[in-house]
């Protein structure tokens, strides 16, 4: 097996528990965010891939080869573990040029080794930058310079830490679809931990998302997030209305909730009578003046591409229940306004919680 796997990974600082058993896969040519709040141990995870923290509990292979076991207290140093490292504060060394930096990883760098690196400087445009120093760049291309230098080497594995979080936000697309662009022409299997849901939505063939020492969801960037699996996954990775209700005859793909019927894509598998909570996406509503569902706009905020409303519900059922929907944003509406709308199912999902304190 190519690419990187961890184990059962855990890990604590003191008493602290920081990773309580995560395991992970990242095929070669495959782009895999770790997704996860400060604090949920997914800079950890990353630096025990490299080999820069040692492994308490669990086991690590690179490119089809144990690189660290626990219990054999086996572990292949950093500089061997085939793998490239970018760091978020990028830790150029100020003294060499930026191509002394790019090919620094590379003991005895071969022509066709320093032609692909020009080529690498080519493609994400700093070839004329070669002789510079990293004091004489801006954020963006101290940023290109880094990446660059992890790839030089050509590693079966990169990992990457929050590679793009010292950007501004307009400069930060650029550059990410820049850098992705340069990483699907390789084959590197390539780990990225971010704090940010639409980074990670944006650039990852896959999602895992860490929480409290556990990756609580695995999925493409469409399942995280048309299918959070809890409520904590829901609210992490776009705003959304959680609802308790009860779940109706699997036939109807319907829950009862406290503001009524409301259709569901995903059930996922529960029985009838069932309870369960619903995560309902504000795209989930469509204004419409035949809908069933009747609400008073209590406020209103521009977003650009949408409109964002909170809305108090009228009637009977569900009467002064709370929720925000989303709309064109040439759909002129005021606050104080009365409105109707329905539930279209396609980002209305069963949620689960999950138990976060144990082991």
């Amino acid at each position: 097996m190519s690419g990187l796997l961890l184990t059962d990974i855990r890990h604590a600082y003191d008493a602290a528990k920081v990773i309580r058993g995560a395991s992970l896969r990242v095929e070669a040519g495959e782009f895999v965010c770790l997704l996860g709040p400060s604090g949920c141990g997914k800079t950890t995870l990353l630096r025990i891939a490299a080999g820069l923290e040692p492994l308490q509990a669990g086991r690590v292979e690179i490119g089809g080869a144990l690189a660290a076991d626990a219990v054999s207290r086996f572990s292949v140093p950093p500089e061997k573990r085939g793998t490239g490292l970018m760091f978020q504060d990028y830790a150029l060394f100020p003294h060499l040029t930026v191509f002394e930096n790019i090919v620094f990883g590379i003991p005895k760098p071969s022509p066709d080794q320093l032609r692909a690196a020009r080529q690498d400087m080519a493609q994400i445009g700093i070839a004329d930058l070669e002789d510079a120093y990293p004091h004489m760049l801006s954020g963006g291309q101290q940023q290109r310079v880094a990446l660059l230098r992890a790839m030089a080497p050509r590693p079966g594995v990169l990992l990457l830490d929050e590679p793009f979080s010292g950007l501004d936000i307009n400069l930060r697309a650029q550059i990410r679809e820049e850098s992705l662009s340069l990483l699907k022409k390789t084959e590197v299997a390539t780990l990225m931990v971010t704090h940010d849901p639409q980074e990670a939505m944006f650039m990852a063939d896959r999602i895992l998302v860490m929480n409290r020492g556990r990756i609580e969801q695995v999925g493409t960037p469409r399942e995280i997030y048309q299918f959070p699996a809890t409520e904590f996954i829901a609210r992490f990775v776009g705003q959304t209305n959680i609802l308790p209700g009860i779940v109706l005859d699997s036939g109807y793909d319907e829950i009862m909730t406290s503001i009524g019927a409301v259709p569901c894509l995903s059930m996922r598998g529960l029985e009838f009578g069932t309870d369960a909570f619903i995560s309902i996406r504000p795209e989930s509503f469509t204004l419409d003046p035949a809908g069933p569902f009747r609400a008073m706009v209590r406020e209103i905020r521009y977003g650009g591409h949408y409109v964002s409303f909170v809305v108090e519900l009228l009637e009977e059922i569900g009467k002064g229940q709370l929720l925000r929907i989303h709309a064109h944003p040439t759909r002129r509406i005021d606050v104080g306004e009365t409105i109707r709308f329905r539930i279209i199912p396609d980002f209305v999902t069963v949620i689960e919680d999950v138990d976060g304190n144990g082991d």
